[in-house]
């Protein structure tokens, strides 16, 4: 039993399984805290208000790892990751679209690959976060970033997160409500 237990965390998709239920539940409780302040508020609000609350995070997240330059930048990936994939989880909550199994998953990675224009390298790759990491990191030039004086770094490392969640959070929009986007 014990082994079994071992082996299914060391399992890559196990674990992407795992960190989107973990997430459903936190997204649960962060909408029943909007539900609370705004009883009436749409699907559609509700999405929105998690947007914005995801997009500031990644954008404060990319300036505090941006401010370490280069030491910054793998930081900055695993957590930038982290937020997108939180957000889209969140999203999809909003519209009461769960996450679940295989099919959850391919969701959201399919979500996450066509922010990034990237759809063919997550489902070529069996390691799908790292994959997705490094052709971020490759597409956004972090590895530059990292290089330039921290305090250069730092603001322009917030920007390019939170457009870039703002793209994916746009991305969940469009997949899990009925929202169309215009320009």
């Amino acid at each position: 039993m014990q082994g079994d237990g071992h082996k299914n965390s060391a399992n890559p998709r196990a674990r992407l399984r795992q960190l989107i239920q973990t997430e459903r539940r936190r997204a649960q409780w962060h909408i029943d805290l909007i539900k609370k302040s705004e009883p009436y508020a749409s699907k559609d609000r509700v999405a929105h208000l998690i947007l914005d609350r995801w997009r500031s995070i990644a954008t404060v997240e990319g300036g505090l790892t941006g401010a370490f330059g280069l030491a910054g930048v793998p930081v900055n990936i695993l957590l930038f990751a982290y937020c997108q994939l939180a957000v889209v989880v969140s999203i999809a909550e909003a519209y009461g679209v769960a996450l679940d199994g295989e099919a959850g998953e391919s969701a959201l990675l399919d979500v996450i690959a066509r922010a990034h224009g990237i759809e063919d390298l997550v489902r070529a790759s069996p390691r799908v976060l790292g994959a997705l990491a490094r052709a971020l990191a490759l597409k956004h030039g972090l590895g530059t970033l990292g290089r330039m004086v921290p305090m250069i770094a730092a603001p322009i490392s917030a920007s390019l997160n939170r457009r870039e969640l703002e793209r994916t959070g746009n991305e969940a929009l469009r997949r899990f409500g009925n929202v169309v986007m215009i320009g």
